[in-house]
């Protein structure tokens, strides 16, 4: 028999949020590495969730992409719709909190650790067992209940978390994926390589970046209006939107709008204070931070002036 698994409201609200915030992300930081990074975290997320149940050849199968979860019918002691303090106090300790349901590891007092295999809270059942104990939540809740318990329970029998070819291989490799995923992407959002480095010629300035360098030819550069701003003092020039840069906590390089409207070119770590390189004629400004800015400014005067 088998049961199908919708997800409740708040599945769906989460879900669309996370794919909102990853797709708005990955759009304003237009960086390869990224997207493939929040890709990989979204589509791991749905492989990990349960698509569906069936009761088949004296077991509960929960169906996931990644691998089916099997439990034998006979190491089942308990069948029973879930009650209000089965679903309260719960503690995540690893998994899933709604985005495609609610799945992993969870510990409340009533039930103790508990793996989830849910999506929708409203038709959760609970089956005890001998070597532990799992929520589920088809959506024929009676049916479900029924069929799971025509089997007369016997105790010894432990459970098999196995794949689709007897491995539970594929869990631990989305296990490692998200782990890896999320380490790369927090990497990205706390990534502080200070003012970025460059080299000063006297026909060319090159920004070293990692995500957007740059080489300034010295005759494209205005070099009598070079001068040091302040973003506090300097309003006009003070970013306010990515319009094609990479931001993170402690680091900014790439394509902003300032306050003015106009676009630049802008590679800063945490300092307000920056080098304002204006081009000649129609070009694109360029705001960089260096460790000492009148120093930056006097050299810049010295190579191209």
């Amino acid at each position: 028999m088998q049961f199908r698994a919708s997800y409740d409201t708040t599945t769906k609200v989460i879900s669309a949020a996370v794919f909102i915030l990853f797709l708005t992300a990955a759009a304003d930081t237009r960086s390869l590495l990224v997207e493939g990074v929040f890709a990989l975290l979204f589509l791991a997320a749905y492989a990990w969730s349960p698509t569906g149940y069936e009761i088949a050849d004296g077991d509960v199968v929960i169906r996931r992409l990644i691998g089916n979860v099997r439990i034998p019918v006979s190491g089942i002691r308990e069948v029973r719709i879930a009650a209000r303090d089965d679903l309260s106090g719960n503690m995540r300790l690893f998994g899933s909190g709604g985005l495609f349901g609610y799945y992993g590891l969870f510990r409340n007092s009533k039930l103790g650790n508990t793996n989830w295999y849910v999506t929708d809270r409203g038709h959760s059942v609970v089956l005890v067992g001998d070597s532990g104990t799992a929520l589920v939540s088809p959506d024929d809740v009676a049916g479900f209940v029924a069929a799971a318990g025509r089997t007369t329970p016997s105790r010894g029998a432990d459970w098999a978390m196995v794949g689709a070819h007897g491995s539970s291989g594929h869990g631990w490799m989305a296990a490692g994926a998200l782990i890896v995923g999320a380490a790369i992407l927090g990497a990205f959002f706390f990534y502080a390589p200070g003012p970025p480095r460059y080299t000063l010629t006297n026909t060319a300035l090159e920004i070293h970046d990692r995500f957007y360098p740059v080489t300034l030819d010295a005759a494209s550069v205005d070099v009598a209006k070079v001068r040091v701003i302040d973003f506090d003092k300097d309003t006009d020039w003070k970013p306010v939107i990515r319009a094609g840069g990479f931001a993170s906590e402690h680091y900014h390089s790439g394509w902003f709008r300032v306050l003015s409207g106009k676009k630049v070119r802008m590679y800063r770590a945490d300092s307000k204070r920056v080098v304002l390189l204006p081009p000649k004629g129609d070009g694109t400004p360029v705001l960089l931070e260096t460790e000492d800015p009148e120093k930056f400014v006097a050299a810049i005067e010295r190579e191209w002036g």
